[in-house]
């Protein structure tokens, strides 16, 4: 694969006719300037873009550039986006520093001439501060992530940006301050204690003893290179970042809530209504063992008995917008790694591929249709990890994941946006039983959709529905602020553990054949209900780089046990329990509280 990247960057610099000189660093997904041009996009100020995100900054200057030069904005919302194109051009800009107070203010040294470079550094700190009370007892909650970003980026040839960046994190990791698929992974493979001899985070929560404050120190390192023919006609970028694949707020085929991993992507648009993306990716590990007692579905870094050592490929074709309607339809495997030119081939269709290699890996595919009007934006997403049945509701062995959604400007403020949401994700979606094949030296591996131990698709637990609401706007001055309510409903039909249906609880497909599964019945299962509301406020000072972030976090959980009927099968010579959707009994209610502050300070952004 670098050998081929490498012959592509060297045709690339011997044809400058057909490139421009820009810069092309990705924006990063959760961006506030993502927001504005999905408004602007609804209030029919710019044409509707790519649902692939994310944007190069070149895409995304020309579009604030675009939408702020339109009459149809007030004068504090043009206001707003000369602030963020102030700090791109600070970030991103050709203004070569001239002093050495330059560089203690701005976080950076920038040379400035043929090629642009700028090496920097960015700190952070993230806590969340708070309580729990389960039953009689009540438990404090420290969760604090700190870090140090260094980096180099900078343009080659005019038409070529690159991105080196490296974090080093001390942090104490809480998970009581989040519901535990929000839970986040903020190094590359595993946390160490480096006051004990680099001893790694097994166990969330931590029970180390010999760590008493639970501190522990990570590394991240993100890369990345991208390049741009005739203005977006063909994009191009290989690097370690966060992707968003759809319409809504995190998506059923890659969510903007996944962890980063390192992928080749290419985008094509030759006319306006056509844009075909495809991306391959090598996921990754994360060696924490359990979370709450439940087993981690990672590696474990010791025993490296590569379960997880998988690749990641998705491509998406969307079509329109046709008087504000757009159809986009999707395709993605998580498949062994390995020498294969089907899944690298970018046209290539990965059913036909799967099923003519053995049926060794792990398809999902997917359509969602939006159609954006003056009121707002309206999308339908559905997602396909498999089809056996004319019942396609009701039949466990058809896993479709559902999603429907709005998003509507709200008039108020500045590009203010609320997005009313409903998601469905299946028992058994995205997960893959455990299995042994020869080819892949008869050792246990599973194909299932995660990356350092979380799930690529929506963020939540299989057999669950999400309703949500979020509101998303800003006031002026580098003021920002977002709110969140979330209820999520898990059933325990087909769990064959006390602790709930996850990413691990794959289907007998021999019981299934014989008719043994029941059919679906998600609210008469329902074993546990988590409300969810989070409020942030964010400020960025406007003469120095530095931004605030302080909130509140309230999580209200009611859960109930339950004995569930096991039944014991072997899929490819592995062992395993499964639950035909029967469970014995259910206990009584019991409810939980957390309360959180949220608070953060980022210097040099």
């Amino acid at each position: 694969m670098k050998r081929y990247i490498a012959i592509l960057v060297l045709v690339l610099a011997f044809v400058p006719s057909f490139v421009f000189s820009a810069q092309f660093h990705s924006v990063p997904v959760g961006h506030e300037a993502y927001r504005i041009i999905e408004v602007a996009e609804i209030r029919g100020i710019i044409p509707v873009q790519s649902d692939v995100k994310p944007y190069n900054l070149n895409t995304v200057r020309a579009l604030l550039s675009e939408i702020r030069d339109s009459e149809a904005v007030s004068s504090s919302e043009r206001a707003e986006i000369d602030r963020i194109l102030d700090d791109f051009a600070d970030l991103y800009g050709a203004e070569p520093t001239s002093q050495f107070s330059d560089v203690f203010r701005k976080g950076y040294l920038r040379a400035s001439g043929a090629n642009t470079t700028t090496v920097g550094a960015m700190v952070s700190t993230e806590n969340a501060i708070g309580l729990r009370k389960a039953g009689e007892g009540t438990d404090g909650i420290i969760d604090s992530r700190n870090g140090v970003t260094a980096y180099i980026n900078g343009d080659i040839l005019d038409f070529l940006s690159y991105d080196l960046n490296f974090r080093v994190s001390v942090d104490r990791v809480d998970i009581s301050a989040d519901i535990t698929p929000d839970f986040r992974v903020d190094c590359d493979g595993f946390y160490m204690n480096l006051a004990d001899s680099g001893d790694r985070l097994r166990t969330l929560p931590n029970e180390d003893d010999a760590n008493r404050f639970g501190i522990y120190e990570g590394i991240f390192s993100g890369s990345e290179m991208s390049a741009s023919i005739k203005d977006d006609l063909v994009t191009l970028r290989i690097g370690k970042v966060r992707r968003d694949w759809g319409p809504g707020l995190n998506n059923l085929g890659l969510s903007g809530s996944a962890n980063a991993f390192d992928g080749f992507e290419f985008s094509i648009r030759p006319v306006s209504w056509f844009n075909y993306s495809v991306m391959t990716g090598s996921l990754g590990y994360f060696s924490v063992d359990t979370v709450n007692g439940v087993e981690w579905p990672s590696e474990n870094m010791d025993t490296k008995s590569g379960r997880y050592y998988n690749n990641m490929s998705i491509h998406r074709v969307e079509l329109g917008p046709f008087k504000g309607a757009k159809f986009s339809i999707w395709e993605s495997v998580v498949w062994r790694k390995r020498f294969e030119l089907s899944y690298i081939n970018p046209f290539c269709i990965y059913m036909f591929a799967q099923n003519s290699l053995g049926d060794y890996d792990n398809v999902l595919a997917g359509f969602d249709l939006t159609v954006t009007t003056k009121v707002g934006r309206f999308y339908a997403a559905l997602s396909m990890d498999e089809i056996n049945d004319t019942h396609l509701i009701s039949h466990p062995r058809n896993i479709l994941s559902y999603q429907i959604g709005a998003k509507i400007p709200l008039g108020m403020l500045d590009f203010s946006e609320l997005t009313l949401q409903a998601t469905y994700v299946p028992a058994f979606f995205g997960a893959h039983y455990a299995s042994k094949a020869s080819i892949f030296g008869d050792s246990e591996y599973t194909v299932a959709y995660v990356n350092k131990g979380q799930t690529m698709s929506y963020p939540v637990n299989p057999d669950t529905i999400e309703l949500l609401a979020n509101m998303e706007t800003s006031f002026g001055k580098g003021w920002n602020l977002s709110c969140t309510v979330k209820d999520q409903m898990r059933s325990a039909q087909y769990s064959a553990k006390t602790t709930g249906t996850d990413i691990l609880t794959t289907m007998s497909y021999a019981a299934a054949d014989d008719g043994e599964y029941e059919s679906r019945d998600f609210f008469n299962n329902i074993w546990d209900n988590i409300l969810d509301a989070e409020m942030k406020v964010e400020k960025k000072l406007d003469s120095y780089p530095v931004t605030f972030t302080f909130g509140g976090r309230v999580i209200w959980e009611r859960s109930r046990s339950f004995d569930p009927v096991t039944k014991d099968a072997i899929i490819d010579g592995v062992p395993f329990k499964y639950n035909p959707g029967i469970v014995n009994s259910y206990g009584d209610w019991s409810d939980s509280i957390t309360a959180c502050a949220l608070l953060g300070v980022k210097l040099y952004y």
